[in-house]
């Protein structure tokens, strides 16, 4: 998984790329992930992940992952602007398919 943190201006501040998952699901620490954020003074951040499968549509756990950590930012006043799943040669904006709620 890869975190892209934005400052107040909209530019790349920073990022986090992590290797934690299997196959079928990613597994990633949200507090480092925060804590990452905040170090930086992050406004916002998006994340990507990889389906090894090379399907892209997120699973049922990435959408609870994804709604999970939108509610974390929320409550501190990041923006989670967009979680792009990749597969094969295809990628998909869980904002754009509205699965972020």
């Amino acid at each position: 998984m890869l975190q892209m943190l934005f400052d107040g201006t909209g530019d790349l501040c920073g990022h986090l790329a992590r290797c934690d998952g299997g196959p079928r699901s990613i597994s990633a620490r949200y507090r480092l992930l925060f804590e990452h954020a905040f170090t930086l003074d992050a406004s916002g951040f998006v994340l990507v992940h990889n389906h090894p499968s090379g399907i892209p549509w997120p699973s049922a756990r990435d959408v609870a992952s994804t709604r999970a950590l939108a509610a974390m930012a929320r409550a501190t006043e990041l923006e989670f602007l967009d979680h792009v799943v990749v597969g094969g040669r295809s990628a998909v904006s869980m904002r754009r398919a509205g699965l972020m709620l």
